[in-house]
């Protein structure tokens, strides 16, 4: 069986990629047993997990590269910032 990665050393994605690949073919060996599938599932879930938080992260940089926050105006530090207009008026 091949050597897994100590759980505390982070992957990276493509690193995490192939564990699954290593993984996938492991669960299809069907001299796998039971008995060493569920680790591999649970190695092989914790991974995807990882996958995806990565792949969000990635998802959340691009967006602010694509379109980057409007800068608010500047106020002296010493006035707060004055509320927005709802559309509503007491007058």
């Amino acid at each position: 069986m091949a050597t897994q990665p100590s759980k505390k050393q982070s992957l990276s994605f493509e690193q995490a990629l192939a564990r699954l690949e290593q993984i996938i073919q492991l669960l299809d060996d069907p001299k796998t047993d039971l008995e060493e599938m569920i680790p591999l599932v649970e190695e092989g879930l914790s991974l995807i997990r990882s996958s995806k938080d990565i792949l969000h992260h990635a998802e959340l940089r691009i967006r602010t590269l694509e379109n980057p926050p409007e800068s608010a105006p500047d106020l002296p530090p010493d006035q707060p910032d004055l509320p927005q207009d709802d559309g509503f008026s007491l007058q």
